[in-house]
Order: structure tokens, then sequence, then C-alpha cells
């Protein structure tokens, strides 16, 4: 997205223009692709909140097996969308959700916003809600069967912040446990620090269809996907 946009960018310092003058053809393009944009993340947006969000809880969680007993942990859990969906697979476990609560991240993002979700899905009674940093979870290690998040990561634009909170996700994982990034960027990366610490089963699961409809009109810069992988059968020591 941005090199396209240097390039219109540099064409219109060009001053190219129509035959006889007047607007640049090239603000013309750049107007135009702007607006494309605009209105296909809208859509997509608008498309993402009242209809897909709700399946695609399901068919993330539904990519590692479960057997209902597990203790979960959603980092940055917002509002409860995974966490709400995770509490209704472990009828005999629990589900832990911890966020900072940051409004820029979600709108309404707040504690009471999460346990009234809960309350309305029926699975009070088995969340807890938790303030915390991701990349310094304050639990112990090998403390959950289940890690997942769910567009969180990206929100930390270091790589090594990044790195630290993938590090602190596999800390607190059982061995032989299961970790779900759901992220609309630095899926790859992620792909590759879990390799590094030892994971197995690592993949990167994207929708074919999807995934290019939403990379034509965002021009690449919104590629969802789901990074799982399984923890080692050692406890992990980040390094």
């Amino acid at each position: 997205m941005t090199g396209v946009f240097a390039l219109l960018v540099a064409l219109v310092v060009g001053r190219a223009r129509w035959p006889g003058g007047g607007v640049s053809i090239a603000l013309l393009a750049l107007s135009g692709l702007v607006a494309v944009y605009a209105l296909g993340m809208a859509g997509y947006m608008l498309y993402g909140s009242l209809v897909d969000k709700v399946r695609q809880r399901h068919r993330i969680l539904g990519l590692v097996p479960w057997s209902g007993s597990e203790m979960v942990l959603d980092v940055g859990c917002g509002r409860g969308l995974l966490l709400h969906a995770a509490a209704r697979r472990v009828p005999s476990g629990r589900a832990v959700g911890i966020d900072l609560w940051l409004a820029k991240d979600q709108s309404g993002n707040r504690p009471e916003a999460t346990l009234a979700n809960a309350r309305a899905e029926g699975v009070a009674d088995r969340i807890e809600i938790l303030t915390g940093d991701a990349r310094q979870l304050p639990f112990a290690a090998d403390s959950f069967d289940r890690v997942v998040s769910h567009w969180v990561v990206h929100n930390l634009e270091q790589p090594m912040d990044r790195a630290q909170a993938l590090d602190e996700m596999a800390r607190v994982l059982k061995p032989g446990g299961w970790l779900l990034i759901a992220d609309i960027a630095h899926n790859d990366e992620y792909v590759g620090h879990l390799q590094a610490l030892g994971f197995g089963a690592v993949r990167h699961h994207v929708s074919p269809f999807w995934d290019k409809v939403r990379g034509l009109i965002t021009f690449g810069t919104f590629r969802p996907g789901t990074v799982i992988g399984q923890a080692p059968t050692a406890t992990i020591s980040p390094g």
C-alpha cells in the first residue's frame, strides 16, 4: 500500500496533467484508490462486525482439539470474542481473559463489557477477567492448556515487543498445549518465532478465497490469518 501511494505521489509531483492543463491525472488516480481502499475496508469491517466475527471465532478454535476440561488463556481478550467461545468448549474447565483495556484498540473495551457479554452467552461462571500486559503475563509457567489471541499482537509496533509477547504465551503454555494467534499482520514472523522456540505442527491457516478478496480490496495491507502450533513436551525457556 505504501509503495502504491509513493508511486502516485511521485506522479503528482511530476505534474502529469490532462491535455490542456487542469487537474492532475495522478491526483485523480490517487483519490480513486483512496476511495476504493476506504470503501473496501469499511465494507469488510461492517461485514466482519455483523456476521463474520462469530463464524470466525468458531473456525479459529476448531483448528485444534478440545477435551472440554482445558484451562484457557485469551491474551488481549477485549470484549470476549474468543474468550467466551473458548469457555463454551470447556464445560469442566476455565477460561481466563487478560487485557490492558485500551479504548484505542477497541471501542467499549472495558472489563464490565466483557463480563456483560459473558453473562449474555451463559459462560460467566467459567471465566475470569484480569488486567495485564501480553509482554509480562502474570502467570506461572505451564499454567494453560490452550493460549489464544485475536488481532492483538500486531498492535505491538516493535518486533522485539511482539517476540516478547510470543515468548510469554509460550512460557505459560503447558508442554504439549496449543497456541492460536489470529492476526492481520506479521503472521509469517510468528511462524518463524514459534518454530525457533521448538513448537511442532506450526502452520499459518488462511481461507484462500477470502484472503485473495481482502488482499485485493486493501492492496495487500490486511491479510487475516491464524498461526497455530503445539508446544514441545519440555518446558520452554525463552532465550
